[in-house]
């Protein structure tokens, strides 16, 4: 079945990243992240393969630790492996969707 992620979708919350789960069927997970600048997603690990996709803005994505990360803007995406540390700042206001699989 098609899914569709409108600008609806989209909340941000001054105090906290937002996470919205979009799809949660059997292999797969679409969750949708809101950032204000300044926020951020922790450093952390899944027991998961992870793609995470710019929708909008920009932020530092970290790829195994913090100390190193790589910039990216729309349309711009990162794959994690299982147990890999992952996590992201935003630079600017950023809109993120992240695929589970």
């Amino acid at each position: 079945m098609a899914q569709v992620v409108s600008t609806q979708e989209r909340e941000f919350s001054p105090l906290s990243p937002t996470k919205k789960v979009l799809l949660n069927q059997e292999g797969l997970r679409s969750i949708l992240f809101c950032l204000k600048e300044g926020q951020r997603i922790p450093l952390h690990t899944s027991p998961y393969r992870v793609i995470t996709l710019v929708l909008s803005g920009r932020g530092m994505f970290f790829l195994g630790s913090e100390e190193n990360s790589v910039e990216l803007k729309e349309g711009d995406y990162v794959f994690y492996e299982r147990q890999e540390p992952h996590g992201f700042y935003a630079l600017e206001d950023m809109v993120v969707l992240a695929f589970v699989f």
